[in-house]
Order: structure tokens, then C-alpha cells, then sequence
């Protein structure tokens, strides 16, 4: 039955029949599995139930006996998946309300619980390479930090970290940058960008001065034109998000600095200019 209710995604439900059978009987792993799963499906925004997962799936594994590799494997398999899904939803939302002063230091104790999940995988499956990657993401992620835009006051800010809980995560990025290099020599770790106030990154990288001419165009153009039309605070999300990677590719090559001013940064003047002054 809790199996069902699991299939029908009925997951309060199917925790309780869970409980039921481990009243009844604590030993079996598949219960443990199955509370645990339960569980932590139920997490929301506001509660996230990922260590009550956690005690069920240590359950699980003591109580596996000779199952307990495969155990291990289902049990890392399932947190992983939780990991995925609870990330992406609390990214989504902090993207969608980083201007409002609760909303980072929420998503930081968000992905907190999720790096304390994926480090107790990792103990159970030092060899898991899915584990250490999602690892190296959610650390990278909350080191980099967020570039947003505030509708209300009309300014741009970053949401950072400070640099005791930087130098936290950075050993742990670093632990498992080192474990995926061990199984694989070729691995190379993502470049951690920090984002930076007030920049357009692409623009600032062609022109190569942040004050020149075209860069203030284009930032006003942004905060005055861009933002005010539908789908224009999306936009410079997306550009966020995509920027500083481009700008570094750009950054110190004359040929592709040449390449991006005819591609990108001209075309992107002359339509600021022409929207700006349309007779």
C-alpha cells in the first residue's frame, strides 16, 4: 500500500503506512527506504525534510546485511535525485526574489542542507562521481554568489557569502575536486566566477574600460529601457547568468574582443540609441 501511494505521489500517505510497517518490524531496509524517500519528496520552501530523510536512509543501511552495496547504491541514487529536484526549486525561487532581504540567506541554508546530505552520500559511496560533482555545483554556486536587479529601488546588487563560510565551502569543493581528479585524471574543475556589482560583463570585456562611452550607454539603457518592457527582467537574469562566462572568453583577446564589438556590442549601441530616440 505505501508503495502505491508512493506510485499515485500521495507521499504523507505513503510515510505513513512506512511507519506502520516499521512499528511493526524496525529491520527492513526497503521501509527505511521507502520513509525516507517519503519524506524528503514532502519538502517544501519553507520546510525542508532532508535530514528526517537521512535518519531513514541510515536506517536503511544498517539494517541492509548483505544487501547493504546494493542498499548504499539505491540509498545515494535516492538523495540525489532529491538533492536535483529541491535545488532547482529553491534556485528558481531565490532567482525570482533575490531583491528581498530574506530570500539569499534562506537559499544559502537551503543549499547548506543539501551539501550536508550529499556529504554523508559521499561517505557512504566515496566513489560516487554524480555525488562529488552535485558537491562542486551547489559549492561553486553559493561562492560565486548572485548579480540581481531591484525593480522597486531601480538599482543591481550581489548577494554574497562571507569569507569564513567561503573558505568552508572551498575546502569542500577542493575535497572533491581532489576525489573526481583521483578516478579521473582528465577531470577539470569549473572556474568559480565571483559576480560583481553593477557590470555589464559582456560589453565591459569588448570595450575593455568600464567607463567608456558604449558600457554607460548600455548599462542606462538596461536599468531605463529593458527592464521597464515585458519579459525584460528575465532577460537581464538570463544575461546575468550567461555574461560573465562570455566576458571571460572575450576578455584580453584582440581578435575576439574585435569579433564582439561588430557581433554584439555595436548593433547593441545602435538599437539602444535608435529605441532611446526613436525620431
Amino acid at each position: 500500500m505505501a508503495q502505491t501511494a508512493e506510485l499515485g505521489a500521495n507521499n504523507a500517505e505513503a510515510l505513513d503506512y512506512y511507519n506502520r510497517v516499521l512499528e511493526i518490524d524496525p529491520t527492513i531496509a526497503d521501509a527505511w527506504i521507502g520513509k525516507g524517500r517519503a519524506a524528503s519528496w514532502q519538502s517544501t520552501l519553507i520546510n525542508f525534510r532532508v535530514s528526517e530523510g537521512l535518519i531513514a536512509f541510515r536506517h536503511a543501511i544498517s539494517n541492509a546485511g548483505e544487501r547493504r552495496e546494493a542498499i548504499i547504491a539505491e540509498v545515494t541514487g535516492e538523495l540525489n535525485k532529491i538533492v536535483t529536484a529541491l535545488y532547482r526549486m529553491a534556485r528558481n525561487h531565490m532567482e525570482e526574489f533575490a531583491a528581498l532581504d530574506h530570500t539569499w540567506p534562506s537559499y544559502l541554508n537551503q543549499v547548506a542542507q543539501m551539501l550536508d546530505a550529499l556529504e554523508q552520500a559521499e561517505k557512504w559511496d566515496p566513489q560516487n562521481k554524480v555525488i562529488l560533482e552535485n558537491i562542486v555545483h551547489l559549492t561553486k554556486d553559493n561562492i560565486e554568489g548572485y548579480k540581481y536587479w531591484d525593480s522597486i529601488n531601480r538599482v543591481s546588487g550581489v548577494h554574497g557569502i562571507t569569507p569564513e563560510y567561503e573558505k568552508t565551502l572551498r575546502g569542500m569543493m577542493e575535497a572533491a575536486v581532489t576525489a573526481l581528479r583521483d578516478m579521473d585524471e582528465t577531470y577539470v574543475a569549473p572556474a568559480v566566477e565571483k559576480k560583481q556589482a553593477d557590470a555589464c560583463f559582456v560589453v565591459t570585456a569588448t570595450m575593455g574600460d568600464f567607463s567608456h562611452p558604449d558600457v554607460t550607454l548600455l548599462r542606462q539603457f538596461r536599468d531605463e529601457w529593458i527592464v521597464e518592457k515585458p519579459g525584460g527582467r528575465r532577460f537581464v537574469r538570463l544575461y546575468y547568468r550567461i555574461g560573465p562566462g562570455l566576458a571571460a572568453w572575450i576578455e584580453g583577446k584582440p581578435s575576439r574582443r574585435r569579433l564582439a564589438y561588430r557581433l554584439i556590442v555595436r548593433p547593441a549601441v545602435r538599437f539602444a540609441m535608435r529605441m532611446k530616440d526613436p525620431q
